[in-house]
Formats: structure tokens, sequence, C-alpha cells
């Protein structure tokens, strides 16, 4: 793979199908797994980093987000991120 060849492959791995999106509903639709979700929540998408913060704590914690972004949409069944986006 050269330049952007790798972005093909996460539209493709986007696509979980149904069999693998139930793993995660199994795990995060207990009462536990909906306090973990509700803790990441809390501390990446419900807080702000300071105005001093460095670009690279800034591009660490968009990551963050967008992969407790990407485990509660999994978790709920959706896998096109509708109205899920609570940041």
């Amino acid at each position: 793979m050269s330049g952007w060849d790798w972005f093909e492959g996460v539209a493709a791995a986007d696509e979980t199908d149904e069999a693998d999106r139930v793993h995660w509903q199994q795990c995060f639709g207990t009462h536990a797994g909906q306090k973990v979700l509700a803790e990441l929540e809390r501390s990446i998408i419900k807080t702000a980093l300071g105005p001093q913060s460095p670009d690279r704590a800034i591009w660490m914690r968009e990551g963050q987000r967008a992969l407790v972004l990407q485990m509660a949409r999994l978790a709920m069944g959706s896998v096109d991120g509708g109205g899920s986006d609570r940041g």
C-alpha cells in the first residue's frame, strides 16, 4: 500500500456484519456495560482540554472521542452513526 490506498480498507472495516454487532450489544447492553460506556463518555466526551493544550493532546483526545462514540454506536446496534453522537 502507498499513499491513500489504506483509506479504502477503512470503509470495508466499517461494514460490520450483524453477527459481529451482536457481541457489542451483549457486552454493553448489560448494566455493567452501560456503566462502562457512561464512565467513558463522562471522562472523554464530556470533558474539554484547556486552550494551552498541545496539538498532539487534541489529536489524541479526538481519537479517544471517536472510539467511544463508535463503541456506543455498535452497542446500540447502529453502524451509520445517525443520531447517537452525543458529544
